[in-house]
């Protein structure tokens, strides 16, 4: 859950750089508040505020649906060219699988409790692995699909000369 909630924190900042002010503002506090509660959810090992995290990770996918139905209703006024929809659905996505997780694990706690068992650091690590494989796959090409991601300059280039030098030759040496 951490993990997804960092990952959709970068992608709600990275297309807040591209938006209009409004939109930058909301995307914006929710970028920040879900890198905060990744970052705090994983240094604690447990999940924070599930009652509020649970809500709080819905609004911007809700907020993005009535983005997409207020410009169908306006037809052609251009209200989804301010938020990328490739980088908006990876993020929704993120958001969808987290608020999931939230409301499972808030079932599970209302529940009886389970015999405490040992951890199985394997295990933990195997799901960590797994999960942040998946969120970089769903990452790194919304941060690609930003305004910032295709205003970067390309990798490799970086000190290069594009056009390559014309060499000197001699000859008769």
């Amino acid at each position: 859950m951490a993990l997804a909630s960092l990952g959709v924190g970068l992608v709600h900042l990275a297309v807040a750089a591209g938006s209009p002010l409004f939109l930058a503002i909301l995307l914006a506090g929710f970028g920040i508040a879900e890198l905060g509660w990744g970052v705090a959810t994983l240094a604690r090992g447990r999940v924070l505020l599930p009652r509020v995290a649970l809500p709080l990770a819905l609004t911007p996918v809700a907020l993005w649906g009535l983005d997409i139905t207020a410009a169908i209703a306006i037809a052609g006024s251009g209200l989804t060219a301010a938020l990328p929809f490739g980088p908006m659905a990876a993020a929704s996505l993120l958001s969808l699988f987290l608020a999931a997780c939230l409301a499972f694990a808030r079932r599970r706690s209302l529940g009886p409790r389970p015999e405490a068992s040992a951890p199985r650091p394997v295990r933990q690590l195997l799901g960590m692995t797994a999960g942040a494989l998946l969120v970089a796959g769903l990452v790194t090409p919304a941060l690609a699909g930003t305004n910032a991601g295709t205003q970067a300059v390309p990798h490799g280039e970086h000190g290069t000369s594009v056009v390559p030098e014309p060499s000197i030759s001699h000859s008769g040496h």
